[in-house]
């Protein structure tokens, strides 16, 4: 395809007028002023609108959009224990499937293409973000109270492995889209046998490392009081960063936790919408970006978000950095935006992506800018983040293929999901 005479995010995020953008394979092949032979290629007009790379989401639990407004009103642990855990113990697989197109209908509509997630049943929920035409590094966070217990008797090794042995059954069609990750819930669901198992297996098989860390004042605390350490610290004495690593929220680290985090290369994920909706408190972002951390937005799951609009969660996290740190400009746009895009695909491994750059998969979104609310175009880039809604994305693309066109989702039956989301959600409400 070529999408000619657009305004354009480029590699270095600065915006670039009246630019011809032609798709190959999958990937970028030309970004030019001038405007290639079409030979045979389909054209999209790109006047009055505006390219930017798709969102990367590096923390969520898809699934859960079938508990989306369950629980509410609760702080974390009475939100996980009273709510969320006995919910789930009635999870089907199927339950999970349709739980994921939900949530994969939410996602490309507001112009991401690719999660960070961590849930269970990989393969089966995998399916349905495939299917959408997604990418996702999927984990299963493992949970252990028992101090005898084995990562490698857990389902959370066993989900992992299947999910890994899918992938190579289907490497060729894949492409590199669905990814396996491995993952620990949390320092506060596990004991430190586990841990370590977790942590060397994936440093042995050369996997990305996906945590909650730090996300509440409680659990920070608390972890210091049982190891003598943050869980950053006790984290790090458990090989823990051996690993690529996502840590999500990080709400409440020490200093001595920003460097620990930093000197590893950790991602974190910024969970602004959740961190606020549960109470757990508000990041010191622009001191993490200042001490040189790796910074990444995620939406968490619908359940404690309430939604996974990924514009959304870079619009809130902003304002919440600029008014934590009294600065109105504690983060330029395009710092935030490239969080949200080309940092959240390195944290997924995804090097070649999360950029409009020649070479580079083609994963892009494109907004409508003629609106009311995006008039005057004087500072674009300001424009979508302060004023934009996921309703002006007017088309995303993953891998250079089209999955979400004028607010219609390509690969999915929104009726049949919706439908299948709800009654999936009554069937579990009537077993507890």
């Amino acid at each position: 395809m070529i999408i000619k005479d657009i305004k354009i995010l480029d590699e270095s995020f600065q915006v670039r007028d009246h630019m011809n953008v032609v798709v190959e394979d999958g990937k970028f092949l030309s970004i030019t002023k001038g405007m290639p032979e079409p030979e045979g290629r389909e054209v999209i007009d790109g006047n009055g609108k505006f390219m930017m790379p798709a969102f990367y989401n590096t923390h969520c639990h898809v699934p859960m959009t079938l508990l989306r407004g369950y629980g509410e009103g609760l702080p974390l642990q009475r939100w996980l224990q009273e709510r969320i855990f006995p919910f789930e113990a009635k999870f089907s697989p199927e339950y999970k499937y349709w739980g994921a197109k939900l949530g994969a209908l939410e996602l490309v509509k507001s112009g991401c293409v690719s999660i960070s997630d961590m849930y269970f049943d990989l393969v089966d929920y995998g399916r349905a973000l495939y299917e959408a035409g997604m990418k996702a590094n999927l984990c299963n966070g493992l949970v252990t109270f028992d101090d005898d217990a084995s990562y490698y008797k857990d389902r959370s090794y066993e989900d992992t492995l299947n999910l890994l042995q899918w992938i190579k059954d289907n490497e060729a069609e894949n492409n590199g889209r669905i990814k396996a990750d491995a993952s620990v819930h949390s320092e506060y669901a596990n004991k430190e046998k586990a841990l370590e198992e977790a942590f060397a297996f994936a440093a042995d098989e050369g996997l990305i490392l996906q945590a909650h860390l730090s996300e509440t004042k409680s659990e920070h605390e608390e972890c210091k009081a049982r190891h003598g350490l943050s869980p950053a610290a006790y984290f790090e004495k458990l090989g823990a960063f051996r690993s690529p690593f996502i840590a999500a929220h990080c709400v409440w680290l020490d200093d001595e936790d920003i460097d620990i985090l930093t000197s590893h290369g950790v991602y974190m994920s910024h969970n602004a919408s959740s961190n606020l909706k549960l109470g757990s408190g508000i990041a010191p972002v622009k001191k993490y970006f200042e001490r040189g951390m790796n910074i990444t937005i995620g939406t968490d799951g619908a359940s404690s978000n309430n939604n996974l609009n990924m514009l959304e969660e870079v619009n809130l996290a902003a304002l919440l950095c600029r008014g934590e740190s009294l600065d109105a400009n504690a983060i330029s746009a395009a710092e935030l935006v490239k969080a949200a895009t080309r940092g959240g695909a390195l944290a997924q491994g995804r090097d070649d992506c999360g950029l409009i750059k020649e070479g580079f998969r083609a994963d892009f979104i494109l907004f409508d800018i003629e609106k009311e609310h995006l008039t005057p175009d004087y500072d674009t880039l300001a424009n979508i983040l302060f004023s934009a809604q996921s309703s002006d994305i007017c088309m995303t693309v993953c891998d250079g293929e089209i999955i979400c066109k004028d607010g219609e989702a390509l690969f999915i039956d929104e009726e049949e999901t919706i439908a299948k989301a709800e009654e999936s959600f009554e069937k579990v409400l009537e077993s507890l």
